[in-house]
């Protein structure tokens, strides 16, 4: 057998390592393709993902809100109140978590079964107003400001709840509720529009929109 040249050898391993380079290897062209198309995917990915967990923070509004309303109009009822007494009972009243109930704007010193969970993310306050149009034309519509405490995702974040839903939904209003600022990271109500009986600056309105 005729043996193999020794500069022949060589030639063909240089030739298999270079070949074994050029396969592991990524090139700088595809390297920047590679980070450039991670940088658009973030990009698009992680404003969407803090708009679902500041979303879904939300969630808390429209189940201890909608308890609110269903006491405030359960205690109205059982103690025969008139609108306007109503009214001017639950008017600037507020729902805080991990306070004792103390003075007349504490909504638990009148309905004490109204309770909230200690680390709940919102403070509640509420806006009474008598109806003078809507689903609750000459009854007390409310219109509750939950705004963001210390362990919220947005503190002093605002999500407003309406006690009748929105004829729309311009503006962020979601049926009953609109976190359009939460969702933006506001602490006002600025941009807002209203919605159900929640004027646009947060308070109580007498006809529903």
């Amino acid at each position: 057998m005729r043996a193999i040249p020794a500069d022949a050898i060589g030639y063909r391993d240089t030739a298999v390592r270079k070949a074994a380079s050029r396969e592991e290897g990524f090139t700088l062209i595809e390297l920047m393709i590679v980070v450039t198309i991670i940088g658009i995917l973030a990009a698009i990915a992680i404003p969407r993902y803090i708009q679902y967990v500041r979303a879904s923070q939300t969630a808390e509004v429209g189940q201890i809100a909608g308890q609110m309303v269903a006491a405030m109009q359960s205690y109205e009822d059982a103690q025969s109140l008139t609108p306007a007494a109503a009214q001017t009972l639950f008017n600037s009243t507020i729902l805080t978590p991990d306070t004792i109930p103390s003075g007349d704007t504490d909504i638990t010193t009148i309905v004490p079964q109204l309770n909230i969970p200690k680390n709940a993310s919102f403070t509640y306050t509420v806006s009474a107003i008598v109806a003078t149009a809507g689903a609750q034309n000459g009854d007390v519509a409310y219109c509750i400001t939950a705004t963001g405490r210390a362990n919220a995702g947005i503190p002093n974040g605002i999500v407003l709840y309406s006690s009748s839903p929105s004829l729309t939904n311009a503006g962020g209003w979601q049926g009953r509720m609109n976190n359009k600022p939460y969702l933006g990271a506001l602490t006002t109500t600025t941009g807002l529009v209203a919605g159900g009986y929640c004027a646009a600056s947060g308070a109580s309105q007498a006809t529903q929109s």
